[in-house]
């Protein structure tokens, strides 16, 4: 049966509409509209911020704008020209401008866009494909890391990272630690959803590690987890599938590691794993393994144009020493080829170097 001229025509006009739904720019944001913003934040908060710190449009200063919205963007794709832009970018120093950003962007009827670290692969952080203007609240100016020792906990604030946190953390213990992810750059705001590093196989994702949250709701409220109740504080740590608010800070618990902790890499070629025998047997062994050790694998295209081949490099993290590691490597998987020798005994380093350990990124994102 074939499809009529009409129903094409219609097609084909729904594919353009839909095309440049998604490469129209945002309109600028009026003189006026800026200036209502503005006002509108010293009605709701009574703590000053300094506008040359804390304000960026693309009138006032073009390059500093760009330089602000580059700053932590992870997805190179999502800061074309094509994309929308926000008309400002504020970065609060204070908790009360987060609530007055909210209550103000209901009232003017503005867009708003949140942004901890930037580390989202859809840009949702920084671009709005909403055809209206939009701002971006920029957290990186909240990122207080509060280390409790005696009650094993954190507060942390979410324009910190995680490697900010780790660090922290090593300053006040050496017998301490935090779940969360490989990457030191993520933002701890955007930890809701697991967050899943090289300690989760013995104690679960960042999520299932968290005690308390200071959340502000679509109402411009600021609630922990006492206000909020127990199925938003569910949700908020990945349990939902949307944004509930925005995060300010969260209470992590930490946990107990070893003073020594051992770490590896083992690579190898497709001529190292004829058949992909070690990687179908790591398939096996990964999630059966004692609980502490984690062993994920890397996958690289190595060599020149003329002698490429495809790499599987294994990346692991032990809570202990380097002859405990041996011993179930021997048992479990003497197929990787681990051998007890002197470049492992130097990888035996400090917890704060080795508990996050990762292989360098080969690729923008």
């Amino acid at each position: 049966m074939g499809i009529s001229k009409p129903l094409l025509e219609i097609s084909y006009i729904s594919f353009l509409a839909l095309y440049f739904s998604f490469y129209t720019i945002t309109p600028t944001f009026s003189a006026s509209l800026q200036d209502d913003f503005i006002k509108c934040l010293h009605i709701y908060t009574n703590v000053e911020f300094p506008l040359n710190e804390t304000f960026f449009t693309i009138e006032k200063n073009a390059s500093t704008f760009e330089q602000v919205l580059e700053s932590t963007a992870q997805n190179l794709r999502y800061l074309a020209k094509s994309m929308p832009k926000p008309g400002i970018i504020f970065k609060p120093i204070h908790e009360s401008h987060v609530q007055a950003s909210i209550i103000c962007s209901k009232k003017l009827g503005i867009h708003l866009r949140v942004r901890s670290g930037g580390h989202d692969y859809e840009g949702l952080s920084y671009v709005s494909q909403i055809e209206k203007p939009f701002i971006l609240i920029d957290l990186s100016k909240l990122r207080q890391v509060n280390v409790d020792i005696e009650d094993n906990s954190a507060w942390v604030q979410a324009g910190a990272t995680t490697g900010e946190l780790y660090y922290r953390i090593a300053e006040k213990s050496k017998v301490h630690g935090f779940p969360a992810g490989l990457c030191s750059s993520l933002g701890i705001g955007g930890q809701r959803g697991g967050a899943y590093g090289s300690m989760m196989r013995k104690y679960g994702l960042a999520g299932d590690n968290v005690l308390d949250a200071k959340i502000i709701d679509a109402n411009g409220k600021l609630l922990d987890r006492a206000a909020m109740g127990e199925d938003l504080f569910w949700a908020i740590r990945g349990g939902g599938g949307a944004s509930f608010g925005i995060i300010l800070s969260w209470k992590i618990k930490l946990v107990p590691v070893p003073k020594t902790v051992t770490v590896f890499t083992v690579t190898k070629t497709l001529e190292q794993d004829v058949g992909n025998k070690i990687l179908s047997k790591w398939q096996v062994v990964a999630a059966k393994l004692v609980e502490e050790l984690f062993i994920r694998v890397i996958l690289n295209v190595a060599g020149n144009n003329g002698n490429k081949t495809v790499t599987t490099s294994y990346n692991a993290l032990f809570l202990g020493k380097k002859g405990a590691l041996m011993k179930v490597m021997k048992k479990r998987f003497p197929e990787l080829g681990l051998i007890n020798t002197e470049r492992l005994c130097r990888n035996e380093l400090a917890r704060i170097r080795c508990l996050h350990f990762r292989l360098p990124d080969r690729h923008s994102y």
